[in-house]
């Protein structure tokens, strides 16, 4: 399996306009989110790169016709909690965890997102919440616009890139590249890498998927630990996967809207696509065009969520 690290001469065009402090918004002081308004603008989706089994290309044109509001964090173990107490909402069990004995990740019967499994955070508050399938994160949107008589959804997955890259047009989303990702990420490094079992599972390679620095934590960071991009939004890239709405289709299918929507099909959507990558994936997957793709009631306990909105009268 060959691994393609640059983008073959492409030239990402990422044109959102000038640079500005974000405008933001929450609805409500207890559990609504803190969100930024991310302006409409226009970039190149994808990379000719990736997997031969998870392309990232073709690469394509996207206009992102109107402003959204995205989360500036991952939804937390604290939020999703109070979702959960306030509805009695029964979320996911049997979610897929790394079992330390021996390196490789199951379905542990007991484990949510209360008890995610190794390196999780054990259901911290601070800590992004995991163990959620696309739908406990469908079901958390929906709560959030019952409460609030407001829009709330998963991004699609080019408004998900479109964020992450904040007016950059590299494989990471900052100066430096993989190198320079532990100021601004939670990936694969050395404080994973010397746990024995974390590095069995993330280090396919050895060291050589780990980027070459140390982040400060060997499993799941509280949200916002490192600095945010342009757009003020934090943990885009690492930390955990984030469901988006799109359902995967590789590679991009000719008929994807190229507005910002998110791709659907008629029918069952066998496979969501994730984003992100998480703080033990190998640093190729830490990139910013990097697609993954799971079915919706997949739980896992690197898997949580962002949230976005549609603006009502501009906010």
């Amino acid at each position: 399996m060959t691994y393609r690290w640059f983008l073959a001469g492409l030239a990402l065009a990422v044109s959102p306009p000038a640079m500005a402090a974000p405008q933001s918004i929450r609805d409500c002081k207890d559990v609504c989110p803190a969100m930024v308004v991310i302006p409409a603008g226009h970039f190149t989706m994808g990379a000719d790169a990736g997997e031969a089994d998870r392309p990232e290309g073709a690469p394509h044109p996207v206009t992102i016709a109107r402003a959204f509001a995205l989360a500036t964090r991952e939804v937390t173990n604290g939020d999703y909690g109070a979702f959960v107490a306030a509805t009695g909402y029964a979320s996911s069990r049997g979610c897929r965890s790394l079992i330390r004995a021996t390196g490789k990740v199951e379905a542990i019967p007991d484990a949510d997102f209360r008890h995610p499994g190794e390196g999780a955070g054990d259901g911290a508050p601070d800590r992004p919440v995991v163990c959620v399938s696309w739908r406990d994160a469908r079901a958390y949107t929906s709560w959030l616009s019952q409460k609030t008589g407001k829009p709330y959804r998963l991004p699609s997955e080019a408004e998900w890139e479109y964020a992450a890259r904040a007016g950059t047009s590299e494989e990471f989303p900052w100066a430096g590249g993989a190198a320079k990702a532990c100021v601004h990420a939670n990936v694969l490094d050395g404080d994973g890498m010397k746990d024995g079992a974390l590095a069995v599972f993330g280090g396919a390679g050895g060291m050589a998927a780990a980027v070459p620095c140390r982040d400060g934590f060997a499993g799941v960071a509280p949200v916002g630990t490192y600095r945010p991009n342009a757009f003020g939004l934090y943990d885009m890239i690492g930390n955990v996967w984030e469901w988006t709405q799109d359902c995967y289709v590789a590679p991009y299918p000719a008929d994807a809207p190229r507005d910002g929507r998110a791709y659907e099909v008629s029918g069952a959507c066998p496979r969501r696509a994730v984003r992100g990558g998480s703080w033990i994936s190998a640093a190729f997957r830490n990139r910013v065009t990097w697609r993954g793709r799971d079915p919706e009631d997949q739980v896992s306990w690197i898997f949580g969520f962002r949230v976005a909105r549609d603006l009502v009268d501009g906010k």
